[in-house]
């Protein structure tokens, strides 16, 4: 079964896509959250067919990690055989493309759409900037950024997210060879590949580590991402 929860209100969005993974975890006693980076056509086609070791099913949790457009059309490209797996999955994504929606819709994927009642005016705050500040490995003007993240309204879920995803890009640049760009467009593997520069390999790994723990601490109920990102950042 697929389930996907998309729209502009990220607020009303994530408070449903909470409730509906805790009720789903009461009936599927095993979890898997699929971080940013790990998706692909054999990784989706896969996961459709898995089972435990006792044929137990899962539960896929997909924390806005269809962000770029080919995500999203793998996504639907494996919709159909989400569906129908024994497996379930849950995807939350506010960016969704109208027509990927709409292609979910046609494979019979259940989709919930929350969108404003009315126009957002406050001004758009550009996410990747943390990534990049992370990168420069500047303390003062990540913190700095992190609160104004929080402040237009961005979860700590996708801050976590993004800075994942640029740790991870950091790891890929560290020691690759000039040219080989990693499947990362040029530009931003020219921005990893200097940003890798101001990281030995082994605060790399640490940084990964870290906020992975961050994340699954706070589903366990264990300290809160934002007090935990906040540490993060000022031991960096």
């Amino acid at each position: 079964m697929l389930y996907v929860i998309h729209g502009k209100d990220r607020e009303k969005g994530r408070i449903r896509f909470r409730a509906l993974r805790e009720e789903m975890r009461k009936k599927i006693k095993e979890e898997h959250v699929i971080l940013d980076g790990e998706i692909s056509e054999e990784f989706l086609r896969g996961l459709s067919s898995s089972q435990g070791l006792f044929g137990d099913t899962a539960l896929f949790v997909f924390d806005c990690v269809f962000d770029k457009m080919g995500e999203q059309e793998t996504l639907l490209a494996h919709a159909r055989d989400l569906m129908s797996s024994p497996n379930s999955f849950l995807v939350f994504e506010p960016s969704l493309e109208k027509s990927i929606a709409d292609g979910l819709k046609d494979a019979r994927a259940i989709t919930e759409e929350f969108a404003p009642k009315k126009v957002d005016t406050r001004p758009d705050f550009n996410i990747f900037s943390l990534g990049d500040t992370l990168g420069k490995r500047n303390k003062k003007e990540l913190w700095v950024l992190y609160q104004e993240a929080l402040a237009s309204g961005l979860s700590s879920e996708e801050i976590c997210g993004t800075l994942f995803w640029a740790v991870k890009n950091l790891a890929l640049m560290k020691n690759a060879k000039p040219g080989d760009d990693k499947g990362m467009s040029t530009f931003v593997a020219k921005k990893s590949r200097s940003f890798a520069l101001n990281y030995t390999r082994e605060e790399i790994i640490n940084l990964s580590r870290a906020l992975i723990t961050i994340y699954h601490e706070d589903h366990r109920g264990g300290e809160p991402m934002n007090i935990a990102l906040e540490r993060f950042i000022l031991n960096i």
